[in-house]
């Protein structure tokens, strides 16, 4: 008789429904970590509605656990805080367990490779909620605010601390949705999820106050998509797919709204090398320069273009289809085109042009003082998109023929 019963217990131990609390963390496959930097009030507000939607989801697949810098207050602690996040019912109110790492850049290395060597799982999707310039990080925020999310620096953890690509990486962020930042994470992430532009302008009309992103990126559809075999591509389509719904919905009123998912794992560079080849050598020559020059000009200013606010406006983001359109028109000649990696892409009717992928390209350093200028080829320069097409040095080669010699810094 003792063999039948054990094989009966068995069979009932397997099909007894288990509840998420009675799943071991260590054993659930997603680890889902948040970088939420709210260190400024705009984004604090933000970062809170974000992760009180994370607190809405007991998920039996996936164990969530946030970084969270506040604001400075005396009348607080507003140290940097790591929080366990665990289900419960108040929307207004952060109520996970936390512990305080103490007062922390969260733009700074060791902080995210301090988190990340704590709590990877066997997979794994990172969000990075801050503010976000693509490639280049210009620094020289106000004092009270974070590094911003500098992609070169986050590479260089996730290249020390990973033993296998993330998941995803999903951007809270603007302008990251550009194939420099993409081409820095190929072989460290699959899929990658960001805006375009600004991830700005909503507007909620139950109380009447406007939110940068806000509610912005659904997580509380992409924690309760996650099954234990979810694969990446599904993951940034349903990203999207939420998002769309979310701008759709009547409590929030977009101005501009962009999103799209990038395949990683697909990404070629070779068409970028030989347009800066190419387009290079056009300026070079003194027989073609003229026409070069102003085709690159015309293009400039006419391409759909996403741009930051106030003195980072010079760090323009062409949208590359409508790039290339318009420079093929001005060349009079057809150029190669990169095969597409989108996986999936929205933008609302506020948007002229955005087919999931753009290019960073400065618009006019006519202003821009020597001093600032070298700064900025040079961290872009660092970046491996870069290294590997020369995309910086046509863009030194083109501001060394149209750009005054002695120009004022007024941004």
């Amino acid at each position: 008789m003792k063999q039948p019963l054990i094989i009966i217990v068995g069979f009932l131990l397997l099909c007894w429904p288990i509840s998420a609390e009675e799943i071991p963390l260590y054993k659930k496959p997603w680890h889902v970590l948040g970088v939420f930097d709210g260190e400024n009030a705009e984004l604090e507000i933000i970062s809170e509605y974000n992760i009180n939607q994370l607190e809405q989801i007991d998920s039996p697949f996936a164990k969530v656990v946030v970084l969270f810098d506040r604001t400075y207050k005396h009348t607080r602690d507003a140290s940097v805080r790591i929080y366990d996040i665990r289900p419960d019912i108040d929307r207004t109110k952060i109520t996970s367990n936390s512990i305080s790492i103490g007062e922390r850049d969260l733009g700074e290395a060791d902080v995210l490779d301090e988190f990340l060597s704590k709590y990877l799982g066997d997979r794994n999707i990172l969000i990075i909620k801050s503010h976000g310039y693509g490639i280049v990080s210009p620094g020289g925020l106000k004092p009270g605010y974070n590094s911003p999310q500098d992609p070169l620096i986050i590479s260089g953890v996730l290249h020390k601390r990973l033993d296998k690509p993330l998941d995803a990486i999903i951007f809270g962020s603007c302008n990251m949705a550009s194939v420099e930042v993409a081409y820095e994470f190929k072989d460290l992430v699959s899929v990658l999820v960001a805006s375009q532009d600004l991830m700005y302008y909503s507007f909620e009309i139950n109380d009447g106050k406007t939110y940068a992103s806000r509610p912005g990126i659904d997580y509380i559809d992409l924690i309760m998509e996650l099954k234990p075999h979810s694969n990446s591509i599904a993951i940034g389509k349903n990203v999207v797919t939420s998002f769309m719904d979310v701008v759709s919905r009547k409590d929030a009123l977009y101005y501009k709204a962009t999103i799209s998912a990038l395949d990683l794992d697909t990404l070629d560079i070779t068409a970028f090398k030989k347009l800066a080849d190419e387009l290079l050598k056009g300026m070079t020559d003194p027989e073609t320069r003229n026409h070069y020059l102003a085709a690159i000009g015309n293009t400039l200013e006419n391409a759909s273009r996403f741009q930051p606010i106030g003195r980072n406006r010079i760090l323009a983001h062409y949208d590359i289809e409508d790039f290339l359109r318009i420079l093929e028109d001005n060349l009079n000649k057809a150029v190669d085109r990169p095969t597409s990696i989108v996986i999936q892409s929205f933008s609302n009717v506020y948007i002229e042009q955005a087919s999931g992928l753009s290019i960073l390209f400065f618009k006019d350093l006519s202003k821009v003082s020597p001093v600032r200028k070298k700064a900025l080829f040079e961290t872009y320069s660092k970046s491996k998109f870069a290294k590997e097409t020369g995309w910086d040095k046509l863009m030194m080669a083109y501001h060394g023929y149209v750009t005054p010699k002695n120009p004022v810094d007024s941004f």
